[in-house]
């Protein structure tokens, strides 16, 4: 199999993966039912991951390659905006605000809780919480560089806070969402940001 193969291949299979969790949860995620999703042998798609753990951590980081692709797209789509509507929405993102978010972050749910119990998920998990706190801390930095927040703010602290917020809000708008809208969920997060630029 050559280099552009492999890659058109991987990424079908990527495409499979994803079809059949967000149709039907991680669960279905197995070797047998990828590989019939994709239309390939299973011995073929074993080829690429020799057990589920491989072939779930593959999908774990499709997911945080969607997410960090999604974040990008929006912190350069405002990026004439003013630094706290970007800010805001660049976080959005990190919210299941819509449909298709709601259906990727029921996923990430999931992979976390599997995480616990699985060694090669639970490295990946704590890789992903890693760099959402980073990105949290960047906006935030750069927030307090542009003096679009208060002097006082400070973006390590802050950024716990706020990651808390956003993961709070996640688990909410995923397990309880009688309780929590996706409209009051983005004005909560709204007023958190918003209330840094008072922070003098």
């Amino acid at each position: 199999m050559n280099t552009i193969d492999a890659v058109q291949r991987r990424r079908a299979l990527s495409e499979a993966v994803w079809r059949l969790i967000l149709r039907d949860g991680l669960s279905a995620a197995s070797v047998r039912r990828v590989a019939q999703e994709a239309g390939l042998a299973t011995g073929s798609v074993r080829h690429f991951f020799p057990t589920q753990s491989d072939l779930l951590v593959f999908a774990m980081r499709e997911l945080t390659s969607t997410v960090t692709a999604r974040v990008r797209a929006a912190a350069e789509g405002r990026a004439q905006d003013e630094p706290i509507d970007r800010a805001i929405a660049i976080f959005a993102e990190l919210l299941p605000l819509t449909d298709r978010t709601r259906a990727e972050f029921a996923a990430y749910l999931e992979f976390m809780i599997r995480a616990r119990t699985d060694p090669a998920l639970q490295a990946v998990a704590r890789q992903t919480v890693e760099e959402v706190r980073e990105l949290v801390i960047t906006v935030l930095t750069d927030l307090r560089e542009l003096d679009a927040v208060g002097s006082t703010v400070d973006p390590r602290t802050e950024a716990v806070r706020l990651h808390a917020l956003i993961d709070g809000l996640t688990v909410q708008l995923l397990i309880a969402p009688a309780t929590v809208s996706r409209d009051q969920a983005r004005r909560v997060l709204t007023d958190s940001i918003t209330m840094l630029e008072h922070h003098r």
